[in-house]
């Protein structure tokens, strides 16, 4: 590579020259011959318009411009050796980098919040950016994310995985029901006829199509349910409950967080649902980039802390 028309290796050569002061020692130490160790000096010469090495009795002595340039050369060299050995390193304590994750309200409520804290206590200056599932325009809401909105990481349910893309299990939880306290008829469970008999609160996307498990694992059993509100946001179900007899089906642990809030009552399913995981994907691209490795393990933590008991 030249640079100002000097060949840049020839800087290694200019450094075994200037130290050794002598062609066949720079040669041996250059793993070159002294012809072309010779041929090197000759063209730095040139470059610098300086003879560089001076004859001094029976051997070489570098000019002032040699002395000069001399500790500027190694400097160069070990920094040049600095950036080419550096390993990938990432301090999250210095990071100021931007996060884009992808993932449910259910999952920003009941996962992230924990992950911003230790963000504002381990990497004060990283920001993390929250973006709603995506409608995807071709069924698929990882490539949606990833490809199309450009996001780092996106949190999805299992059967919306895109084995194209790197993934990890993240998050397990299960359905269960909420119902208004004050409703009396639920005081003692849930039968499936009264599920199927009740008006129910559900999520569905602006597009009209429920993505929801529940309402997935309904559509293969056979089973229909009368839906009154339909929302776009699960954060908003609990509104919709509070007096009334309606039915919402919602993950445990976001559930519980509602009921933290609103006099609510938390029932089993009338009937057994898949266990929910949420799988958490990104970019081949980005598999090795420590920074999102570091943020990938942030999360995966943070999952894991969900599950141990409190206290």
């Amino acid at each position: 590579m030249r640079y100002r028309r000097l060949d840049l290796n020839l800087l290694v050569a200019l450094d075994a020259l200037l130290s050794e002061c002598s062609v066949s020692r720079a040669a041996e130490r250059l793993c070159l011959g002294q012809s072309a160790t010779s041929s090197a000096l000759g063209r730095l010469r040139e470059h610098f318009n300086d003879p560089l090495l001076a004859q001094v009795g029976r051997g070489l002595e570098p000019t002032a411009l040699g002395l000069q340039l001399l500790p500027k050369v190694r400097e160069a060299l070990a920094l040049t050796r600095d950036i080419v050995d550096a390993p990938v390193s990432f301090d999250p304590a210095t990071c100021t980098r931007k996060f884009t994750l992808v993932a449910s309200d259910y999952v920003a409520g009941v996962l992230l919040p924990a992950v911003s804290q230790q963000l504002a206590r381990i990497a004060p200056g990283v920001r993390l950016s929250l973006r709603d599932m995506p409608v995807p325009r071709d069924g698929d809401v990882v490539s949606e994310a990833l490809d199309y909105r450009r996001s780092d990481c996106v949190i999805v349910p299992q059967r919306r995985l895109n084995p194209a893309y790197p993934h990890v299990p993240l998050m397990h939880d299960q359905l269960c029901c909420i119902v208004c306290e004050r409703q009396l008829q639920y005081a003692h469970g849930l039968s499936l006829a009264m599920y199927c008999a009740a008006e129910h609160v559900v999520r569905e996307f602006a597009d009209g199509r429920n993505l929801a498990m529940d309402a997935a694992h309904l559509h293969e059993l056979g089973l229909q349910r009368h839906v009154a509100v339909a929302l776009e946001s699960f954060v908003l179900m609990p509104e919709f409950i509070v007096d009334t007899a309606r039915i919402a089906t919602v993950f445990l642990r976001q559930a519980e967080r509602f009921a933290q809030r609103y006099r609510l009552r938390i029932l089993p399913t009338p009937l057994a649902f898949p266990e929910a995981v949420q799988v958490l994907q990104w970019h081949p691209y980005q598999d090795q980039d420590p920074a999102m490795q570091w943020f990938r393990g942030l999360l995966l933590e943070q999952a894991t802390l969900l599950d141990q008991p409190a206290g």
